[in-house]
């Protein structure tokens, strides 16, 4: 399987997982927006990894518009909490093992996204 297939299906799990475990099921009442669009993410990913996987003819497409999506909301995320753990202003608890997991998930959604445009590019042809 594809390496952005097999990372959407991961980070697709994992992503609610995380910001679950991050902020606690009681921020849905504190900050709905941000754990529904993490959320969102994931079943985005799911979704164009399951159609991917299952040969739909839409599957590549949907896929590459997940990771175009939740590279825009890791990319602020990312670039956010790196600024704050480099001006020494973070106040969240664990910062540089948050810093950690961000640089990883973004580093897997620009390659995924990259490798998604380049999968769709290629059929296109």
């Amino acid at each position: 399987m594809r390496f952005e297939v097999t990372a959407g299906f991961v980070v697709g799990l994992l992503l609610p997982v995380l910001e679950t475990a991050r902020r606690g099921i009681g921020h849905w009442a504190v900050e709905f927006t941000t754990m529904f669009e993490d959320y969102v993410a994931g079943a985005l990913l799911l979704i164009g990894a399951w159609a991917t996987t299952r040969s739909r003819s839409w599957g590549p497409t949907f896929l590459l518009l997940a990771w175009a999506y939740f590279s825009g909301l890791m990319s602020s995320s990312f670039w956010w909490q790196l600024e704050e753990t480099v001006r020494q202003t973070a106040t969240e608890p664990n910062s540089l093992l948050v810093l950690g997991v961000k640089s990883l998930l973004w580093l897997t959604c620009i390659t995924s996204l990259v490798l998604s445009f380049r999968r769709v590019r290629s059929q296109e042809g």
